[in-house]
Order: C-alpha cells, then sequence, then structure tokens
C-alpha cells in the first residue's frame, strides 16, 4: 500500500518536473520550439557598442548588433515583412529578445531606435542590423541591445557588460565573431576576459564562444556631477529653492527701492511715496507697486515649496487638494475682477462698439474652447467615439477621476498665473482695451477660462500621447507576449496620475515671464506719471531712465536673459550667480559707453528734442546735411554744373555752428554732426517711448529667430525629435521655448530702446553691437567654463550670434523710424534708409549684418547641434 503511494508521488513529481521543462523561464519569452533552433544552425554575431561624452551633460551610448542567418532557418521569410505584422514580430524577437519585454516596468526602457533593424539578404544569408542608443541620466542599470551600463550609486566606476543572454533563443548555439568597446575617451579601469585587441580607446574579443566581456570605466567629472544631481533630488531642489528666492529677492529689491512718482521739483508732493509706507499706502498710484511685492514673496514662497515638496510616484490626495488650494489662493490674492473704471462712466459710440466687438468675441472664443474641450476629453476619456483606437483610454474608472482631478488643478494654476498677469497689466496700464474688459468682465473672464481649459487638456492629452509613445517603445516587439494588456494598464495607469505634479512643476518654472510683466507695468505707470510732472528741464529728464528705472530696466534685461542660460553640468546649482552677472554686466557696459555716446559729448544740443515740434528744426538741418552730401558727391562726379564744391561745403559748416536755445556755443564738436544728434535722440519724445518702439520692432524681428533657435533644439537631430516627443511635456515645451525667446527678443529690445541716448555711437547698429555685448559677456564666461570642464555648449554661441541680428535689424528700423517725415520724399524704404546712412556708411552697416548671417550660418552648421536633451 505504501508502494502504491509513494508510486503515486513519483509520478506526480515527474509530471511536474516535465511541466516545468516545458514552460518557458518567463512567461510571454519566446521558446526554442518556437524560434527553431534548431534550423537556425550557428548564427554569426557582432556586437559593438560606442560612448560619445565630449561637451554633454550625460553620457551618449549606442550600441550596434548585426547578426547573420542561414537562409534555411524559415522565420527569415518574415524579417522582410513589415514592423506591424505579426510573424514579422515573432521572428525578430527570437533574434533580438531574450527576455520578456512587456512588464508594468520595461526591461529595455532606456533604449532608443530611429529606425527598426535593417534586414538585407546576401547570398545565401540574411543579414539583421540592428542599432540602437541610450543616454545614461540616472543610477542603476541602463540597457541596450545585449550591452547593460551598470551605474552604481556611490561608485564612480561604471561597468560596461555583454549579456549573450538578452539575444533572442534562436541566437543560442551563435557564433560570435567580433566583440567590440569603444569608449570615446572615457577612461578604462580594467577589462576581462583580456582582450585580442585592445588600443588606446578600443577594446575588441575574437571569439566564437560567447564571453562575458566587461570593462569598467571612470566617467568624466561633469557627468558625475549631473547624476549626483539627478540622484540627489535634495541638492538639486535646494538649488532652484536659491534661483527663485534671489530672483525674487533682486526684483523686489528693485521695486521696493522704486518711487512711484519721480521728483520733479523740490515740492513736497513731488517727492513721491516714502518707500517704508509703500505696503502700507492706500493711494491708488501705490497699487502696482504693492501688486509686485506680493507677487515677489508669493513667487519666492511657493517656488521654495514646490522645490522641496518631492513629486509623489503614485496618486496623492494630499498633492492634489494642496495644489489646488495654492492656485485658489493665488486668484483671490491676484483678483483680476478688480475694476479701474466706474461702470457709471458714460460711454461714447465708439466704446461701445468696442465692447459689443469684445463680447461678440469672448462668446465666440467661449464656443470654440467648449467645443474643443468636449472633444479632447472624448479623446482622452472614450477614444472609440471618434475613431481612435480604444486602448488610448484609461485603465480604469479610478485612474479616470484621478486624472480629472489634477488636470482641474492644472486649470486652477493657469488660472491663477494669467489672473496675475492680467492684475499686472492692468495696473501698469499696459492693455488699451482695459476699460471694455471692465464692461464685459464675466464674458471675458469666461473666454480666457475656455481657452486655458483648452491649454490645460492639450497639456494632458500631450503628456498621454508621450506615455503611450514610450510604451510602445520601451515594448517594442513584445505586442504578442502573454499579460501584454495588464502590463500595460498597469504601468500607464501609474504614470497618468503623475501628470499633476508634472504638469505643475512645468508650468511653475515659466512664471519669471510674470516677473518681467509687472517690471514692465511697474516702468509704464512710472513714466506716465513722469510726463504729468513739470521739469525745470525736461529734455534732461526724458533723455535716459532715471537711476530707479534703470534697476528695473536692468532687472528686466538680466531676468530674460539669465532664463535663456544653461545649466552648468545638468545642475541649477549658478542660476542665480547668472542673473547676478547679467545686471552687473548691463551696468558696465552703460557706464563705459555712456562717456562715448553721442548726446553725452553734445550736452547742449538737446534742449528742447523732448517735444515733437523741438526735434523738427533738427530734423530739418539733418535732412539738410544729407542733401548738401548727395549734391557733394555729385559735384565731384561732374553732374552739378550749376553749384561749386566751395559753395556747398560753406553750407555745411553752416550746419555745423548750430546753437539751439539754451545754447550759448557751438554744441557740435567736428567729429558730429546733425544727422548723428538726431539719430542718437531716437523717434521717439521719451526713454520710454524710444523703448516700447524697440520692443515692438525686436518682437517681430525675432520671429525667424526663435524659429531657428526651436529648430536647432529639437527638430534638427532626428534623435533629438525622439527624445522630445518622449518627453511628458516635450510637445508644449516646443511652443514655451518660442515664446518665451520671443520675450527675450522683446526684452532686449525694450533695453536698447531705454538706452539708445546712452549707448555710444553714431548710428544703431554700433549700439545694437554694445548691448549685445552686455548680453554675450556672461554667456562668454559660461561658455569658457564649458569649454574647459568639456560640459555642454548647448546653443549659446548660437543664440549670441541671432541677438546680435535681431538687435541689428531693431536698430535699423529705429534709424529709419527717425526720418518717418521723409517716406513721403523716397519711393522705397530701401531709398530712404540709403539716404539716412549715406552710400559709404550704408554699405559698411550691410557688410556687417552680412557678416553677421554668414557667422550664424556658420555656427549652425558647426556649433548649432546641441547635446541631445533626454
Amino acid at each position: 500500500m505504501a508502494a502504491n503511494r509513494w508510486r503515486r508521488w513519483l509520478a506526480l513529481l515527474i509530471v511536474m518536473v516535465a511541466w516545468c521543462g516545458l514552460w518557458p523561464t518567463e512567461a510571454g519569452a519566446a521558446t526554442s520550439d518556437d524560434c527553431k533552433v534548431a534550423e537556425a544552425g550557428t548564427p554569426e554575431v557582432e556586437a559593438a557598442i560606442r560612448f560619445f561624452h565630449h561637451g554633454q551633460t550625460f553620457v551618449r551610448a549606442e550600441a550596434i548588433t548585426t547578426i547573420t542567418v542561414q537562409n534555411s532557418w524559415s522565420p527569415t521569410e518574415e524579417l522582410t515583412l513589415g514592423g506591424r505584422s505579426k510573424e514579422y514580430r515573432i521572428a525578430m524577437r527570437c533574434l533580438l529578445r531574450g527576455k520578456k519585454v512587456a512588464k508594468s516596468t520595461p526591461y529595455w526602457k532606456d533604449e532608443w531606435r530611429l529606425h527598426g533593424p535593417e534586414v538585407t539578404e546576401k547570398d545565401d544569408r540574411t543579414v539583421v542590423r540592428y542599432k540602437a542608443f541610450a543616454l545614461i541620466k540616472h543610477p542603476g542599470s541602463t540597457v541596450l541591445g545585449p550591452w547593460s551600463i551598470s551605474v552604481p550609486k556611490k561608485n564612480d566606476i561604471w561597468t560596461v557588460q555583454l549579456h549573450p543572454e538578452h539575444l533572442g533563443a534562436a541566437m543560442k548555439n551563435a557564433q560570435w565573431k567580433r566583440i567590440e568597446i569603444k569608449l570615446g575617451g572615457l577612461d578604462a579601469r580594467d577589462a576581462s576576459p583580456r582582450a585580442t585587441h585592445a588600443g588606446k580607446d578600443t577594446w575588441v574579443w575574437s571569439t566564437e564562444q560567447p564571453p562575458k566581456a566587461s570593462i569598467d570605466v571612470h566617467p568624466p567629472w561633469h557627468v558625475l556631477f549631473a547624476l549626483s544631481s539627478a540622484q540627489q533630488p535634495t541638492w538639486s531642489r535646494l538649488c532652484i529653492a536659491l534661483w527663485w528666492v534671489s530672483g525674487s529677492v533682486v526684483f523686489a529689491m528693485a521695486v521696493f527701492r522704486a518711487r512711484l512718482d519721480p521728483a520733479a521739483a523740490p515740492a513736497p508732493k513731488a517727492q513721491g511715496i516714502r518707500r517704508w509706507a509703500l505696503p502700507f499706502s492706500k493711494a491708488p498710484q501705490a497699487r502696482p507697486v504693492k501688486a509686485a511685492l506680493r507677487w515677489a514673496g508669493l513667487s519666492a514662497g511657493l517656488g521654495v515649496g514646490l522645490a522641496l515638496t518631492p513629486q509623489p510616484k503614485t496618486f496623492s490626495v494630499w498633492h492634489t487638494v494642496a495644489g489646488t488650494a495654492a492656485a485658489v489662493v493665488l486668484i483671490f490674492v491676484g483678483y483680476p475682477w478688480l475694476s479701474r473704471t466706474s461702470g457709471h462712466e458714460s460711454k461714447t459710440e465708439t466704446e461701445e462698439a468696442h465692447v459689443q466687438r469684445a463680447r461678440a468675441l469672448a462668446g465666440t472664443v467661449i464656443l470654440v474652447a467648449l467645443l474643443l474641450v468636449a472633444y479632447g476629453l472624448l479623446a482622452l476619456l472614450n477614444p472609440a467615439l471618434v475613431y481612435m483606437p480604444k486602448e488610448l483610454a484609461p485603465p480604469s474608472a479610478r485612474i479616470t477621476w484621478q486624472m480629472l482631478s489634477q488636470l482641474a488643478m492644472l486649470w486652477l494654476w493657469l488660472a491663477a498665473m494669467t489672473a496675475w498677469a492680467w492684475r499686472f497689466a492692468q495696473e501698469g496700464e499696459l492693455v488699451p482695451w482695459s476699460k471694455t474688459w471692465d464692461q464685459a468682465r464675466a464674458r471675458c473672464i469666461g473666454a480666457v477660462g475656455a481657452a486655458l481649459a483648452v491649454v490645460a487638456l492639450a497639456m494632458l492629452i500631450s503628456y498621454r500621447w508621450s506615455v503611450d509613445l514610450n510604451w510602445q517603445r520601451a515594448t517594442w516587439l513584445g505586442d504578442d507576449e502573454r499579460g501584454y494588456g495588464s502590463s500595460r494598464d498597469k504601468h500607464l495607469g501609474n504614470l497618468l496620475v503623475q501628470f499633476g505634479p508634472v504638469g505643475l512643476t512645468w508650468a511653475y518654472a515659466y512664471t519669471w515671464v510674470l516677473t518681467i510683466i509687472a517690471l514692465v507695468a511697474l516702468l509704464n505707470i512710472r513714466a506716465k506719471s513722469a510726463e504729468e510732472q513739470v521739469y525745470r528741464n525736461p529734455d534732461k529728464e526724458f533723455m535716459e531712465p532715471r537711476r530707479n528705472d534703470m534697476r528695473l530696466t536692468a532687472v528686466v534685461f538680466a531676468i530674460a536673459a539669465a532664463t535663456r542660460g544653461y545649466l552648468f553640468a545638468g545642475s541649477s546649482v549658478l542660476l542665480f550667480v547668472w542673473l547676478l552677472l547679467n545686471i552687473a554686466s548691463l551696468y558696465a557696459v552703460v557706464s563705459l559707453g555712456r562717456r562715448w555716446s553721442v548726446l553725452h559729448q553734445t550736452s547742449g544740443a538737446i534742449y528742447g528734442l523732448s517735444t515733437k515740434q523741438g526735434r523738427e528744426p533738427l530734423l530739418d538741418k539733418a535732412h539738410r546735411y544729407r542733401t548738401l552730401h548727395q549734391k557733394l558727391r555729385l559735384v565731384d562726379q561732374g553732374h552739378e554744373e550749376k553749384t561749386t564744391r566751395d559753395e556747398v561745403e560753406d553750407e555745411l559748416r553752416k550746419l555745423r555752428h548750430w546753437r539751439p536755445a539754451g545754447c550759448d556755443h557751438d554744441c557740435l564738436p567736428d567729429h558730429v554732426s546733425v544727422v548723428d544728434v538726431a539719430l542718437s535722440w531716437g523717434p521717439e519724445d521719451t526713454w520710454w517711448r524710444n523703448a516700447r518702439h524697440a520692443a515692438r520692432l525686436a518682437f517681430f524681428f525675432g520671429i525667424p529667430a526663435s524659429l531657428v533657435i526651436v529648430w536647432a533644439n529639437y527638430v534638427k537631430d532626428p534623435k533629438q525629435i525622439m527624445l522630445t516627443s518622449g518627453s511628458p511635456t516635450g510637445l508644449v515645451e516646443i511652443v514655451a521655448k518660442f515664446l518665451t525667446w520671443q520675450i527675450a527678443w522683446t526684452a532686449t529690445g525694450l533695453a536698447l530702446g531705454a538706452l539708445w541716448r546712452v549707448l555710444p555711437g553714431r548710428r544703431g547698429p554700433m549700439r545694437a553691437l554694445c548691448l549685445t555685448v552686455a548680453y554675450v559677456i556672461p554667456i562668454g564666461v559660461g561658455t569658457l567654463v564649458n569649454r574647459i570642464t568639456d560640459a555642454e555648449l548647448g546653443t549659446a554661441v548660437l543664440s549670441s550670434s541671432l541677438m546680435l541680428i535681431v538687435l541689428t535689424l531693431t536698430s535699423i528700423g529705429m534709424d529709419m523710424t527717425t526720418f518717418k517725415g521723409e517716406k513721403q520724399l523716397w519711393p522705397t524704404r530701401l531709398s530712404l534708409l540709403l539716404s539716412i546712412y549715406q552710400m559709404r556708411t550704408l554699405s559698411v552697416q550691410a557688410t556687417f549684418l552680412i557678416a553677421q548671417f554668414a557667422a550664424a550660418a556658420a555656427i549652425w552648421n558647426n556649433l548649432a547641434g546641441p547635446p541631445l536633451k533626454p
């Protein structure tokens, strides 16, 4: 009886062992029977990996695996089919994938491919060439193809190792012809087994059996610094918090030290509001300053809070509620519904027509936005209703509600940022249609809210698309594996609920735009207040920014330039230094250049130029001066018979003896003409109007430059296109970068116009060159440090070249606007420009501009391709 019982247990044990032997090692992995290993025979394999690190923040590894199989292996027929074919995926998985592909955390999550493997037929063999690359941007194991790069957390030695078992089941009896590792300058420490050939940067193994080839390398220090910043989030967050605090402190100091009403006379009323009383003043003119100071405090506090609060890896109710509450508080503190006009004011017919058009436009925006939101929600929640793959739907109802709650939180944050932008614009009187907004406030707020809903939903759809793209990339060839659907749902569910923190952090990173709006609004209200004052010497007051206005202008320039700065070795530790360096650079250029400026050399010549009537005599004399120079050329060429050269020279000497009102002697030095004075004053009455005009010109001239930089950063390199599309905020980042570069050009143009009269040079392009020097000095210092340390340069050189081009074109536009009254005298704008600059000067400026374009083109071809950004 006992013997029979033991026989039964023995039979059951034999059946279980046989079952385990037949079952694949990993569920879903291709078995030997599926891959017909016997038919495959002995395929030939060549594996190579190469590293790139010069001028890059992260090391890039590229792997090439070449497999040659006999055509007698039946799956070779499927290798020539398209990538969507099930037979193709099975055959390729037998060659390239030895592990289960579809896991909730994919094994090949760091591997990127520009295209599928190249399949070619050669005699009676089929050759498969598989190329992939990866960025080593985190500790742990980075896998691509049959290779792995192990990056320990506390050790600076990396291990590069070949894993033959990573290849498919058909490679079981493969013959390894060549194994190659090219370090590209990385320091090698140890290699095993002994290489067949070992050079300075190259190790080669030639053996039939698959060796466990490995090599230890020591990466450069800036790469280790970037990785340590990535794996130590506390340090990285502290650096970001330091940036926000320092930026807010600089902003607050510039605002707090600025009195709203400039002193026009010794009278007590003209002294303005005392600085210590600004936070407590209820005067209407103090409202812009109070709003700016509140934003400085909120910006610093929220920036520190976001930087020091760790991002949850799963959905957190507390984080969602806290983020929503913070957004609501921001909205109520900003109170964008505040009206600057009384609702009982009578309206003219023109104003009533504007209000009606605003209401109609707002209604149209609301309708279109709601339709887009409805369509987007359908595509997101039930894609089958809009003829999209049903696989795009959220994995579960719980994930759906969590995702929608975070969408609402992001919408509130966008609304809060927009509310503060409107508050600053309204307080600073930057928008001419403020009264129209007040008359149709409810409908306008509804239109803005609906438009922001479209933006938030577009961000969520972009995030959802990138998550799906990354899953498809990481689980390539795994569509037919067992458990693919459940692994996919788990993976997507884990990532979709992280949309809120990702979107919130991304949106808040661009709140520096609100700081610029606040500063420009304060400059505008101060300039308007100054124009209402009565000055003893208005020409001197309106010639250049006063001390406090200069502070605000310098901070606008620095913030616009500093946010275009580049991280040092992937870290933001030096961003606050970059901000201060830009401010110091601008002050240095202005201080040195003022003494060589034209108006500084002709101090008496500015009397009466602050009004249009006062400038008319000067513009007439400048026109006469240019006409006489043209006539002098004609006399020298023999085309003028009625006039002699002596007569023309006498008239030119009379123009040089110019004594405007208030000047008791000849105000023009020998090397300065009335044309130089007219061009140095600029087209407008005051420095602030010059600034606004130059900002508008720089915005339009900057559009092509922004497109070029966006192209260089995101579109030029196909690999970067892949990385951008796989980034959670990649698509919206492209739009944001374009807009922020437009702000950078505009802010720098505003600085050019504000400092137009104190920058050296007799023509606009020279002034543009001087301001570009202020922009380039910090970039030059950073570029030099990065070049010495072999760190990333990015597009710093390209952006500097484009900045010079944009400012040069802006300055030419300013010079042409100065003589806009003569447009009717010339058939084309080019003729007017030729008259202003004269033939010799115009040729010099044209050569200068052509040289800039040539330099930008050369930089484009050689230096504009920045390192890949994850």
